[in-house]
């Protein structure tokens, strides 16, 4: 039945679609499904469209394959010695929210435009998730485990292989399945940002929105949304049928005498990488990789600047806030609606599931062409990306509430409101939490990608103008000012978690 429904819900979406084409909008504009799905087969026989997509899932796979083998083994490391994490957690923290898509300017610069860029943006971009998820499981591995093992005088190798990698294994899966999806918007946004010779981006700009094209623009849009969602039903698939036991995690809190070493070793790590880093890059004098102290004399004289806190900074701010908080609400809303809502959630499911696989940067010509340039391209951008992962995390808390509290709650007889606000929400709190932050992080990276190529102001169009002007050290100021954001916000929405959930009991990191 749930099979029916689903194809009833895609059927009324198509003829939906169909019609509001046809006599609402802009057929030009929004071309009506039948022409994108005989486009999309007509593509299928385009050598040059298969090429480009070849280059474009090889480039994604060498990249994902990359942040694996780089990922894993530093996780491991940073998650099973205390020292190395107190070190190393704060420039994690530091480059994980910084978006891939920052880093265009300075990378095609050094490597130019060919597959070597967007490899590497697309590795950079992928290690984060994987790194953090297999440091955090590592250190979370159950102890009462490790100790039976030490007790029967386990080699360390083997408790690696046996103990401590299976127990993580659950939780690196999901950071590699984020990391998929990552790794895809990074390629396609290098491709069509700053092109190359090949590439599904580069298609969709010359062929599709500079030749207004806007079918294949949509075409292109429909088999890269369903490649994205092979990608991540696969994924899925070995996670449930290889690795369905969960993830074992009972290492506690940290005692406050522990904090505080931890902060001291912290502090001292990032000294010694300010003052290693001042001192090689005095040393080399390379001007693509100039010293911290000219940076921040750079960044001083960007950041504070009257027309640049004015012009650019507050308005990218406020984008990304506005952007971040218009999905969060619609996500909250409609996920707790739909996760409420068995039958509802079975005729639209399968869209929903479709339409988070599509990598944002495609959509962003649709907006472009749909809204001209300007900050509504960038809000909408925003909203489009950062939707589903609170959209999705709130269907899934929904449905998770207890069915004692449920039929508790019928006992009572209580109120419509008192039951959403007084039981659902507190219990889907911790999952709509979680993907809050993993929102935000895609906001942050859609609002860069926006205004590299769609708007006059703002921090990504200041970047890009940078490498313009061969201004290197203001290249390295706002690439330091887009990691700042990301990790102020990041911590941000992390105390907010802590004290809301402080009810919950679990672990936040």
């Amino acid at each position: 039945m749930r099979l029916v429904r689903s194809l009833i819900g895609l059927a009324g979406f198509l003829l939906l679609w169909e019609a509001a084409s046809r006599f609402v909008l802009d057929a030009e504009l929004v071309p009506p499904p039948s022409e994108v799905l005989v486009r999309c087969l007509t593509l299928a026989n385009e050598a040059r469209f298969v090429a480009d997509v070849a280059s474009t899932a090889l480039s994604w796979f060498i990249a994902l394959c990359l942040a694996v083998l780089i990922a894993v083994p530093i996780g491991l490391v940073v998650g099973r010695i205390p020292l190395v994490r107190a070190a190393t957690m704060p420039l994690i923290e530091f480059l994980r929210p910084l978006p891939g898509v920052a880093l265009i300017p300075l990378i095609t610069v050094l490597l130019g435009v060919g597959a070597q860029t967007k490899i590497t943006l697309a590795t950079f971009a992928a290690v984060w998730p994987i790194l953090f998820n297999t440091s955090y499981a590592v250190a979370e591995v159950d102890r009462h485990m490790v100790e039976t093992a030490r007790a029967f005088r386990t080699s360390r190798r083997r408790m690696l292989s046996a103990v401590i990698v299976p127990s993580a294994a659950p939780f690196i899966l999901t950071g590699i399945r984020l990391s998929a999806s990552i790794a895809l918007i990074a390629v396609v946004a290098t491709e069509f940002i700053f092109g190359g010779s090949i590439g599904v981006g580069q298609f969709v700009y010359v062929h599709g929105l500079s030749a207004g094209r806007m079918d294949t623009v949509l075409a292109v849009t429909v088999l890269a949304g369903l490649f994205g969602l092979l990608i991540n039903a696969s994924l899925a698939g070995v996670q449930r049928r290889w690795l369905g036991w969960p993830a074992s995690g009972a290492s506690g809190d940290a005692s406050s005498s522990r904090r505080r070493w931890q902060l001291v070793v912290s502090c001292a790590a990032v000294a010694a990488v300010l003052v290693a880093w001042q001192a090689i890059a005095s040393a080399v004098a390379d001007p693509y990789f100039p010293p911290p102290l000219q940076i921040a004399d750079r960044a001083g004289e960007l950041w504070f600047a009257p027309s640049m806190l004015s012009g650019d900074i507050l308005p990218s701010l406020g984008m990304l806030l506005g952007g971040w908080l218009i999905a969060a609400v619609l996500g909250i809303v409609v996920g707790v609606a739909l996760g409420r809502a068995d039958k509802a959630m079975d005729y639209v499911g399968a869209l929903m599931a479709f339409a988070r696989s599509v990598p944002p940067p495609l959509l962003v010509p649709v907006f472009m062409v749909m809204f001209s340039l300007g900050p509504q391209t960038e809000v909408v951008t925003i909203v489009s990306g950062a939707i589903w992962p609170v959209l999705l995390n709130a269907v899934d808390g929904a449905r998770s509430v207890d069915a004692t509290k449920t039929d508790t709650a019928r006992a009572f007889r209580i109120t419509k409101a008192s039951w959403i606000f007084g039981v659902v929400l507190p219990a889907a709190a911790p999952k709509i939490f979680a993907g809050l932050r993993l929102s935000l992080s895609i906001a942050l990276i859609l609002m860069v990608l926006s205004e590299l190529v769609g708007t006059s102001n703002g921090i990504g169009y200041q970047l890009n103008s940078s490498q313009g002007y061969a201004d290197l050290p203001g290249m390295w100021a706002w690439i330091v000012l887009i990691g700042v954001l990301g990790f102020v916000l990041n911590r941000v929405l992390l105390v907010v978690q802590r004290r809301s959930l402080a009810w919950h009991g679990g672990q936040f990191g």
